[in-house]
């Protein structure tokens, strides 16, 4: 009797294990679902493409009343139908209005409407998970596509396939009477930048305007702060200028197209009181309405010039040095300082946190840091002494490689008597291959090739150098686990006896005035790339003697 009233499981055990021998599975306990009469649910991880984040952005809460349903309720429960006032309302103005007095009944047998159902809508917990994993899904989908997007962005050069700086000089800027500190575009790569410098002038220069080749120029517009320049930057979307002076001002600009002078447009004094943060000493373009300085006692402050005061303010500890350059990722994720202590300390902007502190080995002052042009978590380095600059893993601290030009050797801690240090530095991309260019208190300027250092070359000589006499060459080679990409001088015969200096305008001197010379005779400051409007690309370099050169 028992065996016959487990008849109905034992035909259930029996029609399971038949459907088990049927389907064959891999045996590591997956469950196919394709072979299962399952109905699949496909959740897009990407948004729609028709529709632009500023699109979404300005379509949100754009719905009309009726599709609200707290305005539905809220209509229904003081009698309103179909969009018409309810009853015993009186409109504006004191008149009831006309269908105030039509009866309920009438109304109801006009229009019929379903009923409510005022049930709580709950979600069981495998939904909410279910939910929860989709975002999730989407979120780092989202996340991966972005970086997808960054890195493509970085390939995309400005610079056209094959481009090469030659040396060749076109221009010759010498209105500065001292030493120019400073360059910087109006927008991104484009034909207008400003200079400013220690004898307390910014001008404005136009690259379009270019009178052939070596041409002297004139600047566009000039603007007298009376103080030396420090810092300067661009802000507004290229409209104004943001300049710091040795004195603690903080002066916003503005460029008038029509005019030939700047017009004074916001002052700050930042050297006053007793809990004041001292004169800038670098400034970087955070949007186009916020600009960040970093200050001589450690402040780094985010200046919004529409409302005129800061936005947010970060602390650099006076133990790790004065700060002596910034540099901010294009994205606007982190901020990096160099001090004079030797310590890069790079801050999260999102969160307002320092993320990361790596000290130089020999614990060298800092000169610049800049952003790498392909690798987003990279920092660019120019520490003082040996033409030394440094590739930086952010995320690791590990240095990744080391650009030297220097007669010591390699990584050493020696000192020669005659130090040279890079103090311009230009990242790009050409080809999908990172480059890197700087000017050297040496005089010289130099092309590094980071992928393949054998391509990497001597652009402009110094004004003593004699290329007849000797030749510069690039190798590399793994040091303490970094690539190391060095220079190398050897000197050349020369059976004929007769030399020419490789910065020599012509040989037979002709009458006139002296020709300007193709190279510079003091320390290289600073490096800019400017695009005229016809696509062709200069180098400007700008010195301590305040001569501005531009390069093609």
């Amino acid at each position: 009797m028992q065996l016959l009233a487990f008849k109905p499981y034992l035909f259930k055990l029996k029609h399971k294990s038949q459907q088990e021998v049927d389907e064959p599975t891999s045996g590591n306990g997956r469950i196919v679902i394709t072979r299962k009469n399952v109905v699949c649910h496909e959740y897009p991880l990407a948004d729609k493409l028709s529709k632009s984040p500023q699109e979404t952005r300005a379509n949100e809460g754009i719905l009309p009343a009726a599709a609200s349903p707290a305005t539905e309720v809220a209509v229904t429960s003081l009698g309103g139908i179909a969009g018409s006032p309810p009853t015993g309302i009186t409109m504006l103005g004191g008149t009831p209005h006309p269908t105030a007095t039509v009866s309920a009944a009438t109304s109801l047998g006009e229009y019929t409407m379903p009923e409510r159902n005022y049930w709580q809508e709950r979600s069981s917990e495998c939904r909410k998970d279910l939910d929860a994993l989709r975002i999730t899904f989407k979120n780092r989908y989202s996340m991966l596509a972005f970086s997808q997007h960054s890195h493509n962005e970085r390939l995309n050069s400005v610079y056209p396939q094959g481009w090469s700086l030659n040396g060749t000089m076109i221009a010759h800027l010498h209105e500065h009477s001292e030493s120019v500190i400073k360059m910087t575009s109006l927008k991104p790569h484009g034909a207008i930048f400003a200079s400013g410098s220690i004898d307390g002038t910014v001008r404005l220069w136009d690259c379009n305007k270019l009178n052939g080749n070596q041409g002297i120029n004139r600047s566009r517009q000039v603007y007298s702060a009376n103080t030396p320049i420090y810092a300067l930057v661009a802000c507004d979307g290229g409209q104004s200028l943001a300049v710091g002076g040795k004195d603690g001002s903080l002066l916003i600009m503005r460029i008038d197209r029509n005019s030939s002078k700047m017009t004074l447009q916001q002052a700050l004094h930042l050297d006053e009181g007793e809990n004041s943060d001292g004169p800038v000493v670098d400034m970087q373009t955070y949007d186009q309405s916020v600009i960040i300085y970093a200050t001589v006692y450690g402040g780094i402050v985010g200046w919004d010039t529409r409302v005129q005061k800061p936005v947010w303010r970060l602390e650099n500890e006076l133990q790790h040095g004065v700060i002596t350059t910034i540099c901010v990722d294009s994205a606007g994720s982190w901020l990096a300082t160099g001090t004079s202590g030797g310590k890069h300390i790079c801050w999260d902007l999102r969160f307002r946190l320092p993320i990361a502190e790596i000290k130089h080995p020999n614990g060298s002052r800092i000169r610049k840091v800049a952003c790498h042009p392909t690798e987003p978590s990279y920092l660019i380095s120019a520490s003082q002494s040996n033409n030394e600059v440094s590739l930086w893993n952010i995320e690791t601290g590990h240095r990744q490689a080391v650009l030297w030009a220097s007669a010591t050797p390699v990584l050493s801690n020696i000192q020669m008597s005659e130090t040279s240090t890079s103090c311009g530095l230009l990242s790009g991309v050409v080809d999908k291959s990172p480059f890197l260019l700087t000017g050297s208190s040496d005089q010289r300027i130099r092309y590094w090739d980071l992928n393949e250092p054998k391509n990497s070359s001597l652009k402009v000589p110094a004004a003593k150098d004699n290329l007849e006499d000797v030749s510069f060459t690039y190798d590399s080679q793994i040091i303490d686990g970094s690539q190391v990409i060095y220079e190398q001088k050897h000197k050349l015969s020369n059976p004929t006896g007769l030399s020419s200096p490789g910065c020599s305008m012509e040989e037979n001197p002709r009458s006139g005035p002296d020709m300007p010379s193709p190279c510079h005779h003091d320390a290289i400051t600073d490096l800019l790339m400017c695009k005229t409007d016809k696509g062709q690309i200069y180098v400007a370099s700008a010195a301590r003697d305040g001569v501005i050169k531009l390069w093609k």
